[in-house]
């Protein structure tokens, strides 16, 4: 088996937007963590390896951005590229 995680990778970015959009994410943050909430705001992004394109970016917004991303890599390291695009239903 020849799997994905040779051909594509996957990590959190910060999420695309304007730059005024960007800075206000950044002071609701802010906001944020001093009312103790530490939530991670991220895209998961999968690119191909060789290229760097984009493949997949997503709101990372659902529980844990860091679990997702861990269960995504596992995915990679675990099938093939084919299975990983059905699965994930990414456009290649």
């Amino acid at each position: 088996m020849d799997p994905a995680s040779n051909y594509l990778i996957a990590e959190l970015e910060e999420p695309t937007g304007t730059r005024t959009r960007r800075l206000l994410r950044r002071a609701y943050a802010l906001l944020r963590a001093a009312w103790g909430d530490i939530d991670v705001e991220a895209d998961l992004v999968i690119r191909r390896r060789e290229s760097g394109a984009e493949v997949l970016r997503t709101p990372a917004d659902v529980g844990d951005p860091h679990i997702l991303l861990e269960t995504v890599r596992d995915d990679l390291d675990t099938k093939t590229v084919d299975e990983f695009v059905r699965e994930w239903r990414v456009v290649d």
